[in-house]
């Protein structure tokens, strides 16, 4: 067992099952919500011990849900990871760490249809990361101060993954949302603005790092309410497609990321340039089954001459023996209005947002 690393300890409620029975369980979980990693069970104790080997290597918060999986069914006491997931060691070294020094065939190119999981994590503090959410803000605005509503619908669906081969998890997906902006002081709560966003996204993973490739399309729309209390108001017909790159990279409970974009095309006709950056911390269950999340987004855009655009959020997420989850955030923003019809607006915000996803 020299060639292996610890994994996170949890008791269970059938430790003893007999190993085949449990080997095959574990890796039919495994199958199902983590295809294209080439996950298996190499060994399996009584005590509910499990050796796990993967066809690529995995970064720090894949093995998290992989642990977490796992014990929470209760049948697997303990998980560690063969060296063959370990992205720390190069390939020649996991080679000559096997015993007798034999070499295995390189795995084919094996293509997933209609994957779960999604490569590239979402971007926690994000303004415009397709999402379910509801959020209660006070907006502070030069021209206004009121109590808002931002709700957001979306989701990232995986189309197919596996197809770049063993060296690494790649995916290919389709992306949407719609972000909406509600005024809560006024009689009816006004819609103010609504965006309408939709993507194709290309992910791939080697272990701590992931990379995202995503072309996309947003156009943005006052609401009806808000044009007829406001007849003096400036409409902006804004609509573009955007070409974005991000790299990210995990280690341990941190997450760093960052890259940047190129407006394609524009109604009106905006500077292209812009870059995005921010780091996450992740603490798993800090206290119980709450984990608690710290993020920070910086955006800034040639357009709005490079200033800075900074969204902060703090909180804890609850989540118990299945993927989906749900995020209680402080949230606080500053810079210039992620609501397209106003981006050209100073603004800050602050309040607690309701987050919902896998």
């Amino acid at each position: 067992m020299g060639a292996l690393i610890a994994g996170a300890v949890w008791v269970p409620a059938g430790a003893g099952e007999p190993e085949e029975y449990l080997r095959g369980y574990v890796d039919s979980l495994l199958d199902s919500r983590y295809p294209g990693l080439g996950l298996r069970s190499q060994l399996v104790s009584t005590d509910g011990t499990v050796t796990l080997t993967s066809r690529t290597c995995l970064g720090p918060s894949q093995k998290r849900d992989v642990v977490y999986l796992l014990t929470k069914t209760g049948r697997v006491k303990n998980i560690q990871w063969d060296l063959s997931t370990d992205c720390d060691r190069s390939d020649a070294a996991v080679e000559r760490d096997k015993p007798g020094g034999e070499r295995e065939t390189p795995a084919p190119v094996d293509v997933y249809a209609l994957p779960e999981q999604e490569l590239f994590a979402p971007l926690l503090a994000d303004p415009r990361q397709p999402r379910f959410s509801v959020s209660y803000l006070h907006y502070r605005a030069p021209a206004s101060e009121f109590s808002a509503a931002s709700v957001a619908f979306g989701e990232y669906f995986g189309l197919a993954s596996g197809f770049f081969g063993s060296s690494g998890s790649s995916q290919i997906g389709i992306q949407g949302g719609v972000f909406a902006l509600f005024n809560l002081d006024a009689p009816s709560s006004d819609l103010i603005n609504s965006d309408y966003w939709i993507g194709l996204p290309l992910s791939y993973r080697r272990g701590p790092w992931s990379y995202l490739l995503r072309i996309y399309h947003q156009s943005s729309h006052l609401g009806d309410e808000f044009i007829l209390g406001s007849p003096g108001v400036n409409r902006v017909n804004l609509s573009y497609e955007d070409m974005k790159f991000l790299a990210s990279y995990e280690w341990e409970r941190w997450r760093l990321y960052g890259g940047g974009g190129y407006i394609l095309n524009s109604e009106p006709d905006l500077a292209p340039k812009h870059l995005q950056g921010g780091a996450e911390y992740v603490w798993t269950r800090a206290a119980g089954s709450l984990s608690f999340i710290a993020a920070v987004d910086v955006q800034a855009s040639e357009e709005l001459d490079w200033r800075r655009s900074r969204s902060y959020q703090a909180g804890f997420e609850f989540r118990r023996g299945s993927p989906r989850r749900v995020r209680l955030m402080l949230e606080h923003f500053r810079g210039h209005s992620p609501n397209g019809q106003f981006y050209r607006e100073s603004l800050r915000y602050t309040g607690l947002g309701l987050y919902f996803g896998f």
